[in-house]
């Protein structure tokens, strides 16, 4: 199916006799699901100081952060060459003056280089990266209406020797902080809906599995169930009120629902079966589990108060790690093969199953805040690592953990991770929000 992005904006005033007039400004993308291209020119560098060095890194990011977001595909200037082929330009200026930085991001038709973005973003330089991602963030929503995720974070974690850490990254890999160094077993983090609390199972203490939470900038991890067995696999409701969680307390593995405290437990599988890995629909209104109640472990799906148990996938076998897209529309998932699991997405009624990444052995997906991204972990290339899909035609690539191996990865609601700065718009600019 044909789709067409069509951008409408003022044109700038030319002079007081053009001031009244208005240009339309177009931008025509056809071809399901093809990215747009674009061209990023260099950071114009400014300052006081010799802000050369920080521009060029600036420049790097930046085209990382639009190649990546699934919606565009980036080429670069390189010896003066001029883009060819090209829908939109990104250019801007780079001024570092004292501690602080200043970016001046542009967005303009090509080739008739007419305005389409403007925006001025001002951080203490020190924290230049966040303003690039919040440039990138924002041109991904002048094309499509909806935020990009460059400014968010992935929380995971790390294996060092027998020790299994929690930690938190960009997006992009960049600016990896460990939250915990208890020397134990750190698994299954995952984020409260307004990006500020990480649930994670860990065997701190000398304990068994229980579940925990922490605030997401770090600090002192505080027991939400330590209930006899185990205590795993916990997932916030999308209102935060609520905790989805595996519990073996009556002696099997079933699905309960908590509080947010981790009080008021309410069992919601009863079955002989092993019933695991709760992951709530966006409207909090069902759950999918992984359960082996007809002989192998299959992807469910049920009400939020246990009700309505279907079972979601029959063209594969052995399934596990169901994830609920942000809009319910999908629900990504992992099927045994010889070699571990390959990826897979299918339609939310279960339909439509197929095949997002196989090779190695790909586990606990999780979606990106604007569902055009799953980020998983895979021993594809030797050791496990994280990687991160489009759902396109491209490899799928390897987030840099400093080399040690890494798994369970999260991804956090877009609020999260994000470093505040000072936006300004020019008055004669159109920014922000699908035209």
């Amino acid at each position: 199916m044909t789709r067409r992005l069509l951008l409408s904006l003022l044109a700038l005033a030319l002079g007081a006799a053009a001031a009244a007039a208005q240009t339309e400004v177009r931008i025509d993308v056809s071809g399901g699901g093809r990215r747009i291209p674009l061209h990023c020119e260099p950071l114009a560098a400014a300052g006081d100081r010799n802000p050369k060095l920080p521009s060029t890194l600036a420049d790097e990011v930046l085209a990382s952060d639009l190649d990546q977001s699934a919606v565009f595909v980036v080429t670069r200037a390189w010896r003066g060459e001029q883009p060819f082929d090209v829908q939109a330009i990104v250019s801007g200026r780079w001024t570092v003056k004292g501690t602080e930085v200043t970016l001046t991001g542009e967005v303009r038709d090509f080739p008739a280089r007419r305005p389409i973005l403007s925006k001025e973003y001002r951080a203490p330089l020190a924290g230049w990266r966040a303003i690039v991602h919040q440039f990138a963030d924002d041109v991904v929503l002048q094309f499509t209406g909806e935020p990009g995720i460059a400014g968010t974070r992935i929380a995971f974690v790390v294996r060092e020797g027998r020790d299994k850490e929690l930690c938190v990254m960009d997006a992009d890999g960049a600016n990896p902080v460990a939250l915990t160094a208890d020397r134990s077993l750190a698994l299954s983090p995952s984020w409260s809906p307004d990006g500020s609390l990480l649930l994670f199972t860990s065997y701190r203490g000398g304990g068994g599995p229980r579940v925990w939470v922490m605030q997401a900038a770090g600090g002192r991890p505080y027991l939400v169930s330590g209930r006899p067995g185990n205590n795993t696999s916990a997932a916030y409701s999308p209102d935060g009120r609520e905790i989805a969680l595996t519990l073996s307390a009556d002696g099997n593995s079933e699905i309960y629902v908590l509080d947010a405290r981790g009080g008021s437990p309410r069992r919601l599988t009863d079955n002989r079966a092993i019933d695991t890995s709760p992951s709530w629909s966006p409207t909090g209104r069902e759950i999918a589990f992984t359960s082996d109640r007809g002989g192998t472990p299959q992807v469910y799906v049920m009400e939020r108060d246990g009700g309505n148990v279907r079972r979601l996938t029959y063209d594969v076998n052995y399934t596990d790690s169901p994830a609920w897209s942000p809009r319910g529309d999908r629900i990504a998932f992992v099927a045994r093969t010889g070699s571990g699991f390959d990826l897979y997405v299918c339609r939310a009624d279960g339909g439509d199953a197929r095949l997002v990444v196989g090779g190695g052995s790909n586990e606990n997906p999780h979606w990106s805040p604007d569902g055009r991204h799953l980020v998983f972990a895979s021993n594809r290339d030797g050791g496990f690592a994280l990687y991160v899909t489009d759902l396109d035609n491209r490899a799928p690539r390897k987030l840099d953990t400093g080399g040690r191996p890494a798994m369970s990865p999260a991804w956090a609601p877009r609020l999260a991770g994000l470093v505040t700065a000072q936006v300004s718009t020019p008055n004669h600019s159109n920014s922000g929000g699908k035209p």
